[in-house]
């Protein structure tokens, strides 16, 4: 039997270390894959900050890795990239799954927000804490590491990667025929749970929403987020 590919795409100032569970222990049949985006962690960065510079990097990096016709899993802004790529390429990914991902129509930032941004630059504290809201019901056992991740993201991101989801859209019609997953937490206030709706029904799917879980809804609770992950992946059909 053919191995199938899962491509997990992490958000905004995170890294692959969020997807460590699923890199530890894949589901069966299934190998994870967990790139760290370029400027994110502590990685090299250069040129222009956008989701379609981040989708064509993705591409690119699937491409020397051998990778075709993956699912790709994308949380938060990893949403927007994962969507970019799959809606330029429909027939290259195998199914697509969204994880509290930026809406179809971006996610704008009041501009009263942005020196908040910038702040998260210099003051550990203000970063951590703003990272510990994405887990109202439990920071991971590993956030420390999440801390010290976001703390290494390239300068340019903090204010670079809010203009970047404002600008960016989707092209929902691009993606018809692609099998969706769409999920969401249900004390998620950044992607609520009425976004996430909004963007399962423009895909012509139905919204998994998360009880007693935010954001972070895929570290804040791995076992119900595996149970759908796994139902989905056993809808996709193996390569031929």
């Amino acid at each position: 039997m053919t191995e199938q590919v899962l491509v997990c795409v992490h958000g905004n100032f995170a890294s692959a270390v969020w997807w460590w569970e699923l890199l530890a222990e894949p589901p069966r049949g299934w190998r994870v894959l967990a790139p760290t985006l370029p400027g994110f962690g502590g990685t090299y960065h250069h040129g222009e900050v956008s989701i379609p510079a981040y989708a064509e990097w993705l591409a690119g990096w699937l491409n020397e890795r051998g990778v075709t016709r993956p699912v790709l899993l994308g949380h938060s802004l990893g949403g927007a990239v994962v969507l970019e790529l799959a809606s330029h390429a429909p027939d290259d990914v195998a199914g697509v799954i969204l994880a509290a991902s930026a809406p179809l129509g971006g996610l704008v930032t009041p501009e009263e927000n942005y020196p908040v941004l910038e702040l998260l630059r210099t003051q550990r504290p203000v970063l951590e804490a703003s990272l510990a809201a994405l887990f109202p019901s439990g920071r991971p056992g590993n956030f420390t590491q999440y801390v010290e991740d976001a703390a290494r993201m390239h300068s340019g991101h903090y204010s670079g990667n809010a203009r970047s989801l404002a600008a960016w859209r989707a092209d929902s019609a691009a993606l018809r025929g692609v099998p969706t997953l769409v999920m969401g937490g249900a004390l998620d206030t950044l992607i609520t749970p009425d976004m996430v709706r909004a963007t399962a029904g423009a895909l012509g799917t139905s919204a998994v929403i998360l009880e007693g879980a935010g954001h972070g809804f895929p570290q804040e609770r791995p076992a119900a987020f595996r149970e759908q992950l796994t139902a989905f992946l056993g809808t996709v059909p193996p390569p031929s």
